[in-house]
């Protein structure tokens, strides 16, 4: 396993080599900035709930990113293959696996795509169930895209991008889940009289 996980990375690396720069915005959105959009969702009442909700979720994914890297302790592509360098950042210390910004980009992604496309009123026109099916599913292409973005940069193997996207997206399913029958419950205390 570990031997396909190895040839995967280098194939997958080399043949992202030409998109450096695309790669490097990838990674750096996908490193926690992207998270920095709940703080001015914590400003308003109604959208607290959701900001708080989503800021549980990104705090537990990084939870268990940490203790995960510390258990495991798998070494760096940029660190143990010769030929290999972690491109444009500075190598990080840390280990590999599961991948950080996997975990906390599909965490961000699959927890929004899931409230917004959960939340579509049934009345609502065919063209906004459109457009928020449409924006989730780009949501998770977004993540996937710094997922690859980590192999790029030969910091991480396919198997540590897979691991942290699986994990970062069972999280945010089960922290949707609860948000959303939190949501329905205060929705339901607020109505009665």
């Amino acid at each position: 396993m570990i031997d396909i996980d190895v040839q995967t990375f280098l194939l997958l690396n080399h043949a992202l080599a030409g998109w450096l720069w695309p790669m490097v915005v990838l990674s750096a959105v996908g490193g926690g900035w992207g998270s920095l959009t709940v703080v001015p969702l914590l400003a308003f009442v109604r959208t607290r709930r959701f900001a708080l909700s989503l800021a549980a979720v990104l705090g537990a994914t990084a939870v268990l990113v940490f203790g995960l890297k510390r258990l495991v302790g798998r070494v760096r592509p940029c660190h143990c293959l010769t030929d290999v360098k972690a491109l444009f950042f500075a190598p990080p210390s840390d280990f590999s696996f599961p991948s950080g910004h996997s975990a906390g980009s599909f965490a961000f992604a699959v927890f929004v795509a899931i409230v917004l496309v959960k939340t579509t009123p049934a009345d609502a026109p065919a063209r906004v169930r459109r457009l928020r099916r449409v924006s989730a599913a780009a949501l998770v292409a977004l993540a996937a895209s710094v997922g690859l973005s980590r192999i790029a940069l030969g910091v991480h193997f396919p198997g540590d991008v897979l691991a942290g996207a699986l994990l970062g997206a069972a999280i945010a399913a089960l922290g949707a889940r609860w948000h959303l029958a939190a949501s329905r419950r205060a929705e339901s205390v607020a109505r009665t009289p």
